[in-house]
């Protein structure tokens, strides 16, 4: 991964003016700008679709690879009672994510150092897996299937069918300042669906579009589910 994008994240942390919410999540973990923007509404909304495909249950633990300051498994535990925890490389956004669910163990260590001893029922990572190469993608891919009870989930994946088009909607939000000011030097991986199920293929697996509301990317993006109980 690149130390850019590390140097990046390290710089977002949770400042004495915030209030734990919601919303103060999702824009420490980088959606309040450009192409990658979404309202509070529309996240609420995503959770709850992903939640219905995996089949979250009350009571159901839930391990996050690259969870950032929590927003992802927050708004999961605004829907019902779950046991989360996760990981990220910032530790100014595991703070914050500690802060937000006190009960959940948050770690502030790299994707490559997964441990696969402790289950949890699902593992996923939104948003993460283009800041992998393809060998360190298919290391975490295979550390959270033996990570997960039931299943995992890699959601928001830029689409190497799409990417020239993903790349100017980027641009495109942005002046031409903001945009070389925040991916100069930056690298994102593309990958195809079967990349993962390439990865996996012994395992029932749902892929499908982003299905973010009202989110730039979502029609350059895609998400893949690997489990033995698929859900709609």
């Amino acid at each position: 991964m690149s130390n850019l994008w590390q140097q990046i994240w390290e710089k977002r942390t949770l400042q004495p003016q915030h209030t734990i919410t919601l919303e103060t999540l999702i824009s420490l973990d980088g959606f309040d700008s450009g192409a990658g923007k979404i309202n509070l509404a529309d996240w609420q909304e995503y959770t709850r679709r992903i939640s219905e495909k995996l089949g979250l249950k009350p009571g159901n633990s839930v391990f996050e690879v690259g969870c950032g300051a929590g927003a992802f498994l927050f708004s999961l535990r605004e829907q019902m009672a779950l046991e989360v925890a996760g990981l990220d490389y910032a530790a100014g956004l595991i703070e914050a994510a500690q802060k937000a669910m006190p009960d959940g163990e948050f770690l502030v260590q790299g994707a490559q150092s997964l441990d696969t001893e402790t289950g949890y029922d699902f593992v996923i990572a939104n948003s993460v897996f283009h800041y992998f190469d393809e060998a360190t993608a298919a290391q975490v891919l295979q550390a959270m299937w033996k990570k997960a009870r039931h299943g995992i989930a890699i959601l928001d994946v830029p689409n190497a069918a799409t990417r020239e088009a993903c790349e100017l909607a980027r641009r495109e939000a942005l002046t031409e300042a903001e945009y070389e000011e925040k991916y100069r030097g930056l690298h994102h991986t593309y990958y195809t669906p079967e990349w993962f199920i390439n990865q996996l293929p012994q395992w029932p697996h749902q892929a499908f579009e982003s299905c973010v509301p009202n989110y730039t990317q979502s029609e350059f993006r895609f998400s893949v589910i690997f489990s033995k109980h698929l859900h709609g």
